[in-house]
């Protein structure tokens, strides 16, 4: 989960980047036929290719479904706020797919999960602060990709374990590139320059791994147990917004982030649980 947080957030930082460029969902595009020959040839590779009609059963659907329109909410909301804030905001999905592990999956919530969830929050409430200057109305879409995504892991946890994690993966890419197709058929095309798409096809190396890794990480480990290790993602933010677009965050948040890591290390250090199945990736 962390590495999958890792890809999705440095990602995050070139797409942004590349935004500034060129139109955003042409970025997607372009990413997304990078996306797709990476992993279509690791499904060739690693000999794990299914057939069309998998991609069709209601869970991977569902999934592949949620995973676009969460798409479209989240690089929206990119575009007009910091990286870092809308990482922060999107912190409040560990909470939220705990308690939809709990309640749709019957899984069970050891008292270390709940504490090293309430540990990560208090860290996010640190660096977020609601109610300040900084807080923005175009983080409620964030909120609005934290639903999406809670239904995205739901659907995620039912895909059949024979599909492996690789092949899920190769269907998002599909579906959100085949997006981006269409809404830069009415949004018009620009010409990218060379800089532009080198940072585009760096972002698609990172997103496909962010996929995989997330993935597995679903399909493997109660959703309870990986969620702490999602609060990573907001230090990894932190640190591409100093070192991409110069931004230094102020002592609060970085008194925030240490919190946020303390979280998952708790949760690290009290769990010892073996993964409840074998699946392929």
């Amino acid at each position: 989960m962390t590495a999958g947080m890792f890809g999705y957030v440095v990602n995050d930082a070139f797409i942004k980047r590349a935004a500034e460029d060129l139109p955003l969902f042409q970025a997607v595009f372009i990413r997304g036929l990078v996306v797709i020959a990476l992993l279509a040839a690791l499904v060739r590779v690693r000999k794990v290719a299914v057939p069309v009609s998998a991609y069709l059963e209601r869970p991977v659907l569902l999934r592949m479904i949620m995973e676009a329109v969460g798409t479209v909410a989240y690089l929206i909301t990119l575009t007009q706020v910091p990286i870092a804030g809308l990482t922060a905001v999107m912190q409040l999905l560990p909470v939220a797919v705990t308690f939809a592990g709990a309640r749709m999956l019957r899984e069970k919530v050891s008292i270390h999960r709940v504490m090293a969830l309430l540990i990560g929050l208090v860290g996010v409430l640190f660096i977020i602060r609601p109610g300040g200057n900084d807080f923005s109305p175009w983080f409620l879409g964030g909120v609005l990709t934290v639903g999406l995504i809670v239904v995205r892991e739901l659907a995620t946890r039912n895909i059949s374990h024979d599909m492996a994690g690789t092949a899920v993966a190769l269907g998002t890419g599909v579906v959100i590139t085949a997006l981006g197709a269409v809404i830069t058929i009415f949004a018009g095309w620009d010409r990218p320059q060379a800089q532009t798409v080198a940072l585009v096809a760096a972002g698609a190396f990172f997103l496909s791994l962010g996929y995989v890794a997330s993935v597995n990480a679903v399909r493997i480990g109660d959703i309870s147990f990986t969620a702490p290790f999602r609060y990573s993602v907001l230090i990894f933010a932190i640190a591409l917004q100093i070192i991409v677009f110069g931004d230094v965050p102020d002592a609060l948040t970085f008194v925030g982030s240490a919190i946020v890591g303390a979280a998952g290390l708790y949760a690290m250090a009290h769990e010892t649980r073996p993964a409840r199945a074998t699946i392929r990736s």
